[in-house]
């Protein structure tokens, strides 16, 4: 789940507004109070561990001080207020939201939590100014950063645009070498840290009930089952 900004509309417009939101959000707290640990701690890149791009950059730091200062720089010395949309089901999508807005609220950043029924968010989801988004898998990092963030992709729900970004993503679907690849996902990543539209604090683990006596199950990040792989034991 992300929480994204329309970066062509303000106070997004300024990428410092959802560089401090992701300064104010406190990872651990969202993946310890609201997912129960069911969830790994995301670092604000829409890149995940499992992503064979993937390059660790570090924990992104929880910095309230931090953040209030970049409010400040960018006009709001007395905090700023906001509101997001959230989707009612699932419920893990309202507790997240919950519990990251309690941790914003620290650095000034005031957020109403808009609950609309998950048809009327989906019906303009692109649009919303400001809304915590569900994404599915996609098995390569590019795929989701190219579907997400790239500029005028139908899909880019933020309206970001960055030509170093797009460039990157251009090169990146042109190499083969693995190690490459990764540090060229880096340099997405950090883009993302920098001046990207979302605060990502967790990637939600998938899970599922299967009987003892199949063998060779293993849970598969898009949920797939494939059963030339499984066999019963009698």
């Amino acid at each position: 789940m992300v929480a994204r900004g329309k970066m062509d509309r303000p106070p997004f417009d300024d990428p410092r507004i959802m560089r401090a939101l992701r300064l104010a959000t406190d990872s651990d707290n969202v993946v310890n109070t609201a997912l129960r640990n069911l969830a790994v701690t995301g670092d604000h890149t829409h890149v995940s561990p499992i992503h064979p791009e993937w390059k660790d950059l570090g924990a992104f730091p929880t910095d309230i001080d931090a953040a209030k200062a970049l409010l400040a720089e960018a006009g709001y010395p007395d905090g700023i207020d906001l509101d997001m949309a959230v989707k009612t089901q699932p419920a893990l999508e309202l507790y997240a939201a919950q519990v990251m807005v309690e941790d914003w609220a620290k650095a000034g950043i005031r957020v109403n939590i808009n609950v609309m029924p998950e048809s009327l968010f989906w019906d303009r989801w692109t649009d919303h100014p400001f809304s915590l988004t569900p994404w599915a898998h996609r098995p390569l990092a590019p795929m989701v950063l190219s579907l997400a963030y790239r500029s005028g992709a139908p899909w880019n729900e933020s309206s970001f645009s960055n030509a170093e970004f797009d460039d990157l993503l251009t090169r990146i679907a042109g190499t083969v070498d693995p190690d490459e690849r990764i540090e060229i996902c880096g340099r997405l990543m950090e883009i993302m840290r920098e001046v990207g539209p979302i605060a990502q604090p967790a990637f939600m683990q998938v899970a599922a009930a299967y009987n003892e006596r199949v063998e060779g199950f293993e849970m598969h990040p898009t949920q797939c089952v494939f059963f030339d792989e499984l066999a019963v034991r009698t």
